[in-house]
């Protein structure tokens, strides 16, 4: 008698997770009206990794990447809030809140004058039924002392939370991501080799210094001076706090793992050198080079999986067993500067449950202030000179990228083939 195999269950919701593209793909106002769901103001398209999920939002609410700044995926809850960062020509920052699920977005209201605004500087954390947007920034008088600046959705405001800092926080700290972690949000402060991490909950919250391992060979400088997150990552994998570095020499790189531990030290796991990668069968597949990839990120359940960019290839590698297991081509939208490599810095681990209710309160509050921004926004005939002369800036925008990035053609025309080789490949797959 033949056994009949059914289908295996699908995974459930909190083990789903995508590689999301912290750099969203930005469509003309017209096309996003004629292929958005109606009502939406933005919308999601989730992919299986080791492939792209991407954020699409239409022009009205973020310029595409220029020369000097790109907009930015900030932050991605489970519930399925989004915290997107766009620069205005103006070099203005706005911050919205998107829903996936939905497709709402809200731009949040303007903030104090005396934060900048920075993409990643701001976090977003989800706690009950409450959501918190933060930014970091420290004191430019040469005190050492730092700022918490919050949003509390469904307050209507910002409010600066004054925070004493021991060691103090340097005015040319370098702010790489920010991180939502047991309770508290971290930031990741390469420059000075250190996290610091906050309850931004709190009236009066304490800054906490966690230092990083410390590594004596590191590789040489020149090599990553203008890509941090090409070496470095922090990010949560099997429910703790993980780093991961690329090290030693140019000729004999590792890459090593630890894990925070409950008392704030870091354990570490493992030590892997890149020849025992590169000269597996697995790798060899690939036709890759033997050159040092950089980091993109953890899987968020398996520590022991850790994901590679190099050129426009994704691939993951099982660090336990030094072999490849996933390896595909990575589609998704570049910063106009060629200098910005791809890297963790562009790349977010989602575990996004698309059935979550978490955030229904939220997203009433969202509504009630977009209503409100609504009603206070200036007359149409005002409102669509405003759009005109911001419509001529970004124009001017990407003149000036076609005219000063010599890469900008040939970039443009190799991610049209491979959107077209891998549209191809999804067409063909069975």
């Amino acid at each position: 008698m033949a056994l009949s195999l059914s289908p295996p269950p699908p995974p459930p919701p909190q083990d789903r997770w995508s590689i999301l593209a912290r750099i969203p793909k930005v469509v003309k106002d017209k096309e996003a009206k004629r292929t958005f769901p109606p009502g939406a103001d933005v919308s999601v398209a989730c992919d299986e990794p080791p492939l792209a999920s991407l954020l699409t939002v239409p022009l009205r609410i973020s310029p595409p990447p220029c020369l000097s700044s790109y907009p930015y995926v900030a932050a991605a809850d489970s519930s399925g809030l989004l915290l997107l960062c766009a620069t205005e020509p103006h070099a203005e920052v706005t911050y919205h809140l998107c829903h996936a699920r939905t497709g709402e977005a809200t731009r949040l209201s303007e903030r104090p004058v005396d934060f900048y605004g920075a993409r990643a500087s701001v976090g977003l954390m989800v706690k009950g039924g409450s959501c918190v947007v933060a930014e970091l920034k420290p004191a430019t008088d040469g005190t050492g002392r730092a700022a918490l600046l919050c949003y509390t959705v469904g307050q209507y405001k910002w409010v600066v939370k004054e925070l004493d800092c021991s060691p103090p926080l340097h005015q040319d700290w370098s702010e790489e991501a920010v991180v939502s972690y047991g309770g508290m949000l971290w930031w990741v402060d390469l420059s000075y080799g250190r996290l610091l991490a906050c309850d931004p909950f709190t009236d009066k919250p304490e800054l906490l210094h966690v230092p990083l391992p410390p590594v004596l060979d590191q590789l040489p400088v020149e090599s990553y001076t203008l890509n941090w997150g090409a070496h470095h990552c922090v990010m949560v994998s099997g429910g703790k706090l993980r780093y991961v570095q690329i090290h030693g020499s140019p000729d004999a790189p590792l890459v090593s793992t630890w894990a925070l531990t409950e008392a704030r030290k870091w354990n570490p796991e493992r030590n892997v050198p890149l020849h025992d990668i590169w000269v597996e069968e697995s790798y060899l597949d690939t036709m890759l080079p033997w050159s040092i990839p950089a980091l993109a990120l953890l899987h968020p359940a398996d520590p022991d999986k850790l994901y590679f960019f190099l050129g426009s290839c994704i691939f993951a590698v099982d660090l336990r067993r030094r072999k490849v297991v996933e390896f595909s081509e990575f589609v998704m939208p570049d910063p106009a500067n060629h200098y910005v490599m791809r890297s963790s810095h562009l790349v977010q681990a989602w575990q996004y449950d698309p059935s979550s209710t978490r955030c229904d309160s939220v997203l009433t509050c969202l509504r009630q202030e977009k209503e409100i921004a609504a009603r206070s926004r200036a007359g149409r005939k005002i409102g669509n000179s405003l759009k005109r002369y911001r419509d001529n800036l970004i124009m001017q925008q990407q003149n000036d990228i076609k005219i000063y990035n010599p890469l900008y053609k040939e970039t443009m025309d190799l991610a049209r083939k491979k959107e077209r080789r891998v549209g191809r490949r999804r067409r063909q797959a069975p």
